[in-house]
């Protein structure tokens, strides 16, 4: 199982890579989109959308992408502000009440809100930082789930969010805030980052980022939780579906967009 996840990660990783290097700025936005639109169909598989609902989701999401993509008007404050709410109260609303079903129409919006954003950060941080800076950032979230992985099963005893997920572990959390503060730390010293422009500052993004992909994960795991499936796919070896894989990824990008959208 390890091995699996360690092959399917590194594999991930050098797909990533070439997408943003390799790929034009347009060819880039296609294979975002493509990883959303995975995700998205995994999300209402879950919840057995019939195919009319589902290809009608897939294909609404898909005209608003594209229109956020080639519009004239500058989205970043409305996209920012979907972001916040959706990860500062919507998502943290969900995890405390524990809701024990959903609507195909709340799924239908978490969809909107949780892929969306993404998506748009993805492209603008791409285009505001370049694709070097892109990488640092979307590896807070690879890095706080590695730490939180191998930090949890060494010396996890106090549960996370054990109604949610039980292997989650407080220190495992911690062990993912270290994990990251330490790479932040290291990028800062040998990067031109210019988000992190002082110490304070990799605090604040190693703890806002760390606890955003957190969320990412707690909500993925309740909704699958709430649907009585264990992944949401069988795509990756080790890891199960896109969506298991991207969910704290896409909290995180929303979230770093937000907070260096607030900088300009």
């Amino acid at each position: 199982m390890l091995k699996e996840r360690i092959v399917t990660g590194l594999a991930l990783f050098i797909l990533s890579l070439i997408c943003l290097f390799e790929l034009p700025e347009v060819g880039f936005t296609a294979a975002i989109w493509l990883l959303c639109l995975v995700g998205i169909y995994e999300l209402t598989r879950m919840y057995k959308f019939d195919w009319i609902n589902q290809i009608g989701l897939m294909a609404v999401l898909t005209v608003l992408a594209l229109l956020l993509y080639i519009s004239r008007y500058d989205m970043g404050q409305v996209i920012m502000s979907m972001s916040l709410l959706t990860w500062c109260f919507i998502v943290p609303f969900v995890l405390v009440t524990h809701p024990k079903r959903f609507s195909l129409f709340v799924i239908a919006f978490f969809a909107v809100i949780v892929f969306i954003p993404a998506f748009y950060a993805a492209v603008k941080l791409y285009d505001l930082l370049g694709p070097w800076r892109l990488v640092c950032i979307m590896a807070i979230a690879w890095v706080s789930d590695t730490g939180a992985y191998f930090i949890g099963r060494k010396f996890g005893r106090h549960k996370l969010a054990p109604q949610i997920s039980p292997g989650k572990t407080i220190e495992g959390a911690v062990g993912g805030l270290i994990f990251v503060l330490i790479y932040l730390l290291i990028i800062k010293n040998t990067c031109e980052t210019v988000f992190l422009y002082n110490y304070l500052a990799v605090f604040k993004f190693g703890l806002i980022l760390t606890t955003a992909g957190i969320l990412g994960d707690l909500f993925q795991s309740w909704i699958k939780r709430v649907a009585g499936v264990k992944d949401s796919g069988n795509i990756l070896p080790g890891h199960g579906g896109i969506f298991d894989r991207i969910d704290s990824l896409i909290a995180v990008l929303a979230i770093s967009f937000a907070m260096i959208w607030g900088m300009i």
